[in-house]
């Protein structure tokens, strides 16, 4: 007789015996068989235990019962991720030392900007108009990759140093987005007009999030981010406003000054500061750092003192 019928002939007589009467040592007696064979048959080791893994898949709910894998651990859900998206569009050439990219989050608009000491240049793309920040002293049209586009020009400016100017340019692509490019430096129009027109299609990459959050208050989206600092709010004010608004979150070196008492609370066993009347919350991080919490306290970001303590325990700085 052959292992497996030894085996199959085993099951099959234990496995017809009333309930009443189990054999608590048949698992062993299986495994004994299994290895005696072994040790007789080395040149056919894999096959026999190929099939006595076979035949122990079909034994009574007894084996069953022990063989049974662990049951799955639930699942941990990852914190919810805040970060921007790329900037849109790359430019093919940018002025040499302008400085490094940065990107910002300003609403539904995308803003990139290259600053080296007092000189900027930035771009923005969004459905929103940008302000163009200096007072013209010349404007006049001109065309960006075949869209008509106006220039906006001024000899000096507030700060300027001597041969600064600023130009900027505005357009509309297709899709109805609207795209700006400022300068405020040592550059020429023309070398204004040759970054607009190399932006197209593709990306820079925006900098990871200042801020891992535990959880977000319910109905908040991503608002606005910059280095150190995060807003949150719904999506119907994050569609209409540029600057920082709502649920916003930064870290600084110098608090603001809030003009009244606060309540001295704890978070994360860190000493805080909670003021009822200017809705804000201030975290001491420790070496000169401080995590600060501010919203609006009759809008949809409005929190209880509970409610913005939880939020604030669950925020991590990133280094």
């Amino acid at each position: 007789m052959t292992l497996e019928e030894d085996l199959r002939t085993t099951l099959h007589d234990r496995a017809a015996r009333p309930p009443s009467q189990p054999d608590p040592d048949l698992w062993e007696k299986v495994v004994d068989g299994v290895w005696r064979r072994r040790r007789r048959h080395r040149a056919v080791a894999m096959g026999g235990a190929a099939l006595a893994l076979v035949a122990v898949a079909t034994v009574p709910p007894l084996l069953a019962h022990r063989s049974a894998p662990p049951p799955p651990q639930p699942a941990v859900s990852p914190p919810p991720r805040v970060q921007q998206p790329d900037f849109p569009l790359r430019p093919d050439w940018v002025p040499p030392s302008a400085g490094t990219p940065t990107v910002t989050q300003l609403g539904p608009n995308s803003h990139l900007s290259y600053e080296r000491g007092t000189s900027v240049l930035n771009a923005e793309i969004g459905p929103l108009e940008p302000d163009w920040e200096v007072e013209a002293t010349d404007e006049h049209t001109t065309t960006v990759n075949g869209r008509s586009a106006l220039v906006h020009a001024a000899d000096t400016y507030d700060g300027a140093t001597p041969g600064d100017r600023f130009v900027g340019v505005r357009w509309r692509l297709s899709d109805g987005r609207r795209v700006q490019v400022l300068s405020l430096g040592n550059r020429t129009e023309a070398d204004v007009l040759r970054f607009a027109r190399g932006l197209t299609p593709g990306t820079v990459p925006a900098a990871p999030s200042p801020f891992t959050f535990a959880s977000v208050p319910p109905g908040l989206t991503l608002q606005h981010q910059s280095a150190g600092f995060v807003c949150l709010a719904p999506p119907s004010i994050v569609a209409e406003s540029r600057q920082p608004t709502g649920l916003c979150i930064g870290v600084t070196s110098e608090p603001d000054n809030r003009g009244s008492a606060p309540d001295t609370v704890t978070v994360n066993g860190r000493l805080a500061a909670y003021y009822s009347d200017s809705a804000a919350l201030d975290v001491d991080l420790g070496y000169g750092r401080t995590l600060q919490l501010t919203w609006d306290d009759s809008g949809p970001t409005a929190m209880t003192r509970e409610e913005a303590l939880h939020f604030a325990a669950g925020i991590t700085v990133r280094s």
